[in-house]
């Protein structure tokens, strides 16, 4: 792979990470427009990990089925087995598969951030907590890649990652659905390491006035 500097630059920290643990758990978000490269990035650390067989270490998950289909990885309802409509008894039957599914994983990678909203981050933080065994850290302990251009599509219901009101205005105590919603921003700040991907890469030979386009869209 040929990486531009700012797509080095989030290569490496996840590559070092993963050779070289700090014993500090990673929480990164890679941004960028389309066409900067973030597939790009997770495509050159999934071939490192197959280089030194260790791909069973990633994990790629996506918010719908249809983004799946693009990076080669499934939902994280799937996944996770998060199922609104499941009653406790189901629910615990399935947390043994989960732990199948994610045994020797130590990064999760998470695409489309954009489509994730406060309360879908809560649920997959519970969900990696009661997997893990680990109830105090953010995801359970797990190494946690996010990824997308929060320009795009923004979720089907709830409030999205950046909202402003969320966390900010009052709710009553019962209200629970706000307290989730709350708790899932509060997650997102936790995210501490920010790569941001500028550089358009898919057009790269354009004319000028397809330049003078992009950059009015941009």
């Amino acid at each position: 792979f040929t990486l531009n500097t700012e797509q080095e630059r989030a290569f490496r920290i996840v590559a070092n990470h993963s050779v070289q643990p700090s014993g500090e758990t990673l929480r990164m978000y890679l941004g960028g427009m389309g066409g900067t490269g973030k597939s790009q990035v997770i495509k050159s650390l999934i071939q490192l990990l197959e280089k030194r067989d260790e791909s069973h270490r990633f994990v790629i998950m996506v918010p719908t089925g249809a983004s799946a289909t693009l990076v080669s990885g499934s939902t994280y309802h799937h996944v996770l087995n998060i199922n609104e409509y499941c009653n406790e008894k189901a629910d615990a039957s399935k947390l043994a598969k989960v732990r199948t599914r994610l045994e020797g994983v130590d990064y999760i990678f998470i695409d489309e951030v954009s489509m994730l909203s406060c309360r879908d981050l809560q649920k997959i933080h519970e969900r990696l907590c009661k997997v893990l065994n680990e109830h105090d850290e953010p995801f359970g302990g797990m190494n946690m890649i996010f990824a997308g251009d929060f320009a795009q599509l923004p979720p089907v219901g709830g409030k999205t990652l950046y909202s402003y009101e969320e966390g900010c205005s009052r709710f009553s105590p019962n209200d629970q659905k706000n307290q989730v919603s709350a708790m899932g921003k509060a997650l997102w700040h936790q995210v501490t390491t920010v790569v941001i991907l500028r550089q358009n890469m898919r057009q790269t030979n354009i004319s000028a006035e397809d330049k003078s386009f992009r950059d009015m869209l941009d």
